[in-house]
């Protein structure tokens, strides 16, 4: 008998430290890619509605008890009968319905705003595109209507002698001493 026990630990120990690509057929990585929307947000709901189930029954036993009972029974205490088995039976349904509960709450919150977002994207689409033209190719912009686009350029020329003029500099400098 030891013998055999012996030989069976040292079979899957020997099995146990060889790779696994010896044994495993080509492996297939997935990603995010290779499934389709509705198993991700079944797969969500799913961790959802599952996950929240301990926490869903703690609570809901805890209110339970105080509702019915109009007192804190412990769930957790084994030594006593705190709930009868038609209590149980009621926290369990009532635990399950308020975890689908939240799982179809996440998925209908989730559809509605990919919704919205795939709609703003689309309208987005379909606007009208912007074109952008150089600065060299545009037309200096009129100050009023009866200008001509001679008086515009001339004013354009004016105006940028003036930003560049060491005069508009030592102005600023003296408002600025002045001020400060």
């Amino acid at each position: 008998m030891k013998k055999f026990l012996l030989c069976l630990i040292s079979i899957f120990l020997f099995f146990s430290f060889l790779p696994q690509s010896l044994f495993a057929a080509e492996s297939t990585k997935y990603d995010d890619i290779n499934f389709p929307q509705w198993t991700k947000d079944l797969r969500r709901t799913e961790i959802i509605t599952f996950g929240s189930l301990p926490f869903v029954t703690l609570w809901t036993t805890v209110g339970y008890s105080l509702y019915q009972y109009g007192e804190f029974r412990n769930p957790l205490d084994k030594s006593t009968d705190s709930f009868t088995e038609d209590d149980q039976w009621k926290i369990i349904k009532i635990s399950a319905a308020t975890c689908v509960g939240l799982g179809l709450t996440d998925l209908a919150i989730n559809l509605i705003a990919r919704t919205k977002k795939e709609s703003r994207l689309r309208k987005l689409r379909e606007m009208q595109p912007y074109t952008v033209t150089p600065a060299k190719d545009r037309k200096p912009p009129k100050m009023h209507e009866d200008e001509s686009d001679q008086e515009a350029e001339e004013r354009l020329k004016h105006e940028k002698e003036m930003e560049e003029s060491p005069l508009a500099e030592s102005f600023i400098e003296g408002v600025e001493s002045a001020i400060f």
